[in-house]
Parts: structure tokens; sequence; C-alpha cells
């Protein structure tokens, strides 16, 4: 695809909803493929009319502009084909972690006010009865479900695209707060316009070309703009299920299509690293250009060693949900890379370090809490006025809640986090979630969650606990309770149970000294 400029992008016909930006591509490339999983593979003329007919269908079944979908779908065709179905029907898709069950879903479900669900077979059998309980209809990606599926609505629909205005909301993922209760963010096509703009020029103007590559959760901020970057610019998007994570498979996938440039987390990078060390013949990654790391921060010696074996950048970088994934990348950066830097800020960031008691900038070199504003921050958090008034200071800058630094050539460097929170494989877990989780089980008397350090994934989960008197609870009982309210990647793997955990005067549990006795331990 010929570059375009990015004032093309905002301007007719491309201006208004970001269902737009599918158009010129399905226009230009009506055979290519636009999205591959698993063998499986729509062309853009496939996708593109299928997308249309879909968002008809959502219309036919009684859902209006601005109502609510969950999309309860793991990495695939059905999550790319559902989000762009919503994004032309201007209905707002609510991305749902696929690996959430009962309580999580629940949660959400409600939160969001959403009208239906989308899931696979896979997880009718959590999402069903839920729905059914709280009052949403049911929309399932399998072809051979009892409920209305994804084929029905496309019979049903005519093609269909709502146009929208920037400051329509066009996605309400969900994100924690330092209590552990999700928080709707209000996303809106202005933001992700932002975000694609900088995404598709820098593709139709630079040296990447070649095939996309989904292997972070889709539903993920991140993902979500993986997908919708790849599809706009006219791209292959190829998938993969994190939960089916195989390295050697994301290595095969990367030799046989071609890519250019692969996004993870550190353990991913890990686990690559390894498995192409062990057969390093059997891949041909010369067409491999970058890589990009995204989540919990990738270890230094991890950095040089993949850059070393695979003779390529690692791009670090830095965002949240809230500011529609990335802020700041090395990719930006004006002086190289900086390994431990997450680089500078993108071109629409205004990002600083303050006091987070008086909100004053501090000098470069000393820590702070990092803020930023610019169009790609969030409209603010569904429902909760209160909530959005707190994330930003009096002179509009979104508090992000992490500690970090800046160096006098605008580098930035994260070192810590102001938010009680685990980062294990990627995945934000908030203990405050898991302690109330298990405080639900009748057995269990007090509890105290807190991540210890994991040699492949950062941290992991850990729980001392005790029980009330009586109780001959197990500590694997525990962990398959916890598996069976939780997301996997939330449960923790590490059980302790206790006479008595160590308190302060004032009767808190030392989760301190707890964490410091398990490192010890371990």
């Amino acid at each position: 695809m010929e570059p375009v400029p990015a004032e093309d992008l905002m301007a007719p016909p491309y201006d208004g909803s970001v269902a737009n930006l599918l158009t010129r591509p399905a226009e230009k490339f009506p055979d290519e493929v636009a999205v591959e999983h698993d063998g499986e593979a729509l062309t853009y003329a496939a996708f593109h009319d299928r997308v249309q007919r879909v968002a008809g269908g959502l219309h036919e079944m009684g859902l209006e502009p601005g109502d609510r979908i969950c999309v309860y779908l793991p990495n695939g065709i059905g999550f790319a084909l559902t989000v762009w179905a919503c994004i032309h029907a201007g209905v707002v898709a609510s991305p749902i972690n696929p690996e959430y069950r009962r309580r999580e879903i629940t949660y959400q479900f409600e939160d969001s006010d959403s009208a239906a669900v989308v899931c696979d077979g896979e997880r009718e059998e959590w999402a069903v009865p839920v729905a059914e309980e709280v009052g949403l209809e049911v929309i399932s990606a399998d072809p051979d479900s009892d409920h209305t599926t994804l084929d029905d609505l496309a019979a049903a629909g005519d093609p269909t695209l709502v146009e929208r205005e920037d400051d329509d909301v066009l996605l309400q993922p969900y994100t924690s707060g330092t209590t552990g209760k999700p928080k709707g963010v209000l996303l809106t096509h202005g933001n992700f316009r932002v975000q694609l703009v900088n995404g598709i020029t820098s593709y139709t103007g630079g040296q990447v070309r070649g095939d996309g590559f989904a292997v972070v959760p889709m539903y993920h901020i991140t993902g979500v703009v993986v997908m919708m970057t790849t599809l706009a610019t006219g791209r292959t998007l190829h998938t993969i299920r994190p939960d089916q994570w195989d390295p050697d498979l994301v290595l095969r996938t990367l030799d046989e299509y071609d890519i250019p440039s692969f996004t993870g987390v550190a353990t991913m990078f890990m686990d690559l690293l390894q498995t192409y060390k062990e057969n390093p013949e059997a891949y041909d990654l010369s067409s491999l250009w970058r890589a990009g790391q995204g989540g919990d921060k990738l270890p230094v010696p991890v950095h040089e060693e993949f850059e070393a074996v695979f003779d390529v950048p690692v791009i670090e970088g830095y965002g949240l949900t809230e500011t529609t994934a990335g802020s700041h990348s090395v990719r930006y950066a004006t002086l190289g890379d900086r390994i431990g830097s997450v680089g500078q800020p993108a071109g629409h960031t205004h990002s600083k370090v303050v006091d987070p008691e008086t909100g004053v900038e501090v000098p470069d070199g000393e820590e702070g809490e990092i803020v930023m504003k610019g169009p790609h921050v969030m409209e603010g958090y569904y429902e909760r006025p209160d909530a959005t008034a707190a994330a930003f200071t009096e002179d509009g800058y979104f508090r992000t809640g992490d500690r970090g630094y800046r160096d006098e050539d605008n580098y930035y460097y994260i070192s810590g986090r102001e938010k009680d929170m685990i980062l294990t494989g990627g995945y934000n877990v908030y203990p405050a979630e898991v302690e109330q989780v298990l405080y639900d089980h009748p057995e269990i008397h007090e509890v105290a969650v807190f991540g210890v350090p994991h040699e492949r994934k950062g941290e992991t989960v850990a729980a001392a606990l005790t029980l009330v008197e009586g109780s001959e609870l197990t500590e694997a009982a525990v962990k398959e309770y916890a598996l069976s309210e939780i997301a996997p990647y939330k449960h923790p793997r590490i059980v302790a149970i206790r006479e008595e955990l160590p308190k302060t005067g004032s009767g808190k549990i030392r989760k301190v000294e707890l964490r410091e006795e398990f490192v010890d331990e371990g």
C-alpha cells in the first residue's frame, strides 16, 4: 500500500468513524488475506463484507449506537471480526479477558451495562448461565451453537457503517485501580485515530514491510491496537492464542510468513531464546526486523542476549489502557536506544515527572510519578466521575500511578508502581481482588496476597492465610477453589496455611515481612 500522509487519514473519506480506515485496504486489496488463525483465513473482501453485515445484524437484534457488548473471545478471526463489526455499528465493544470465569465476567457484564455478550463455544459454559442470570443476549462465534451466532447476524443484516464523531466512545476495556476493583475505560474514536494514524504512517512510510502478528492478548489494549493497525494498513494479521503459547510455533510462524516484527512480554522473549538456541538451523528469521516489548520490564541480560542472538533491536516502550496503549517508546527516541529506558514520549504525548503529593514537577534524574496528557488519553472511567476526577491533575495530566524519572535527554525510566499490583508474565494482578475471592470461602479466616520474584514471570502470586477453627482445608483445595472463581494467572501458585499472620501494632497484616519470608524460603 502506498504511504498515506497523516493529514489524509484525518480528512474525508477516512475521518469520522475509525471504521473508515478498514474501507481503503478492503477496496485496494480485496483478494489479499486479512486475518489468518490456525489455518483458517478470510480475504479483505470477505472480512469487510462480513464485518458490515454483522454490524447490520446487531442493529436488527435491537442494538443502537452507544450500546455496549461484551466480547468474551480469545485471539482469532472471531475477535477481530466482532470488534470491527461493533465499530461499524457504532456499538461499544467491551473486551473481556478470555481466561475470566464466573465472578469476573458477572462483574463486567453488569458494570458495563452491556446488552449482549459475544463468546465462542468453549466459553459458553461460563457465559451462558451468567448472561441468563443478568439478562444479556448471547451471541456465539461457534456456527453450531444453539444460540444466535455471528453467522445468523450476518445473514440477517444489511451492510452497515454508522458515522461517529471523534468524541464518541469506541471501546470500553477494563482495568483495575489500587483497590483491584475493575473500571471501564472510555476510549474514543479520536483516541484510537491518533494511535492508529501513528502506527499506519510509521508502517507505510517506514522500513517495516510484511504481515502482522498478534500473540499478545487481543482483549488487551496493546493487542487491539496491533490488530486494528495491521488491518488498517492492508497487511495480513496472523494470530495465536496466548493460552496456547508455544515458542516453537511462534518461531515457525515468523519463519513461514516472513514476519518483520514481533511484540511480546518478558517470558515470551525468554522462551524464544531458549527454544531458538536449541536448534537455530530450524528457523530462518532473516526477515525479522525488530521486536517490541510490553508489559513487565524486560531484564537487561535478556534484552542484550535477544538482540545479539536474533540480530534485531528490541524496542522497549510504555503505555496504559487509559492512554490507548503506547505513549513512550525507544522507537521515537532521537538519540538511539538506551537499555533500561522506555524511550522518549511519542509526538502526541505531553509527559512529565511530578511529586505525587504536591504535583510539582521534579528535576531530571529525580523520581516521582509519571503523568501525561494528549489526544490519546481516555475520556474517563465509565460511570465513575469521582475516579475520573481523581485520575487527573488540576492542569489536566493523567496520573499513571507509576514511579519513574526522566534524564536530561528526555528519556524515561520506570522504577516502580504506586499501585499495589503484582505483574506476572505480563498480566496485572491486584491482591485486593484475589484476597476478596479467598475471603469469600467460608473456611478461610485471614488472608494476605502478594507477589514474590519468579525467574520467568517476573513475579508470581502467593497467598498466606489462616483457617477458621476446625477447618481441614488443604493448600491444594485453596488453589482449586481460586481456579474455579478467577482467571488461572490470578490464582495463587504458592499457598501457605499458617497458625497466624504477622501484624503491625495496629493490626494490619505485614505483607512486606511475608514477602521477605517467602523469598528467603525460595
